[in-house]
């Protein structure tokens, strides 16, 4: 008798319950339904408010996409760098000429060495080396031996670099090199006496002395020149053959 008690009451709760789940689901569909019946009645849904995009709401708030994140802005406004070590060559100034010396102009610095030199430095070297303690006038009368030197074709050079560079003179350590310079006013001097002989050629008070000594030596070959002038100490010689080649 318990049993079949039991057994109907089980049997009762379960049925009870079918039906509440079965009245829940009902329930949902319900929630569901009223929307879609609304659009198939052709019933136009209610907007909310704030369902509205006012103008002014666009204007404040522009779209996220239009504003540059900060990544973008740091990588706009980051300045170029600029590269670690910038070399600029620049040519060289030109020397002045014979003529801007002789005018006043800055005397060039004196060279290394005569290898490509030029004759106005040749020139300015071997007074420097060779006369710098004499007079003006005896300094000028070297520059005027190497220019008559120079003048007499095909015999000692065409050139004055060509007179001095082949160790014709004794101040030359080697065919290009001599000693170093050091006495900076006496070698303006001496630039500045070598462009005046550039510009106006061998002094005539020499008579076309090609050839000198100091009064300190003998050389061999000075019995058999015509001597000119004895200037400070220094002799100065004109070759007989020369005039034959002028």
């Amino acid at each position: 008798m318990i049993r079949a008690v039991l057994v109907t009451v089980i049997a009762l709760v379960a049925t009870w319950s079918l039906g509440v789940l079965f009245h829940d689901r009902s329930g949902e569909n319900r929630h569901r339904q009223p929307m879609a019946s609304l659009e198939d009645q052709g019933t136009r849904p209610v907007r909310l408010e704030s369902d509205v995009v006012h103008p002014a709401n666009i204007r404040k708030h522009p779209h996220p996409t239009s504003t540059p994140s900060d990544l973008t802005l740091k990588a706009v406004l980051a300045p170029v760098p600029r590269p670690a070590k910038v070399k600029t060559s620049r040519p060289l100034p030109r020397p002045a000429t014979p003529s801007q010396i002789v005018n006043g102009a800055p005397v060039p610095v004196p060279p290394a060495s005569l290898r490509n030199a030029s004759d106005l430095s040749c020139i300015a070297v071997a007074i420097y080396h060779e006369a710098r303690d004499q007079e003006d006038f005896g300094q000028r009368a070297v520059a005027s031996v190497i220019l008559q030197r120079a003048a007499v074709p095909h015999r000692w050079g065409d050139t004055a670099c060509n007179n001095v560079v082949p160790t014709q003179f004794s101040f030359m350590t080697s065919r290009y090199d001599f000693a170093p310079i050091d006495d900076l006013k006496a070698w303006e001097k001496a630039v500045r006496f070598a462009a005046r002989a550039l510009l106006e050629g061998p002094m005539p008070e020499l008579k076309g002395a090609d050839h000198y000594h100091t009064t300190a030596v003998l050389p061999k070959w000075a019995p058999r020149m015509d001597r000119v002038q004895l200037i400070d100490d220094h002799v100065f010689y004109v070759d007989p053959r020369s005039s034959f080649s002028l």
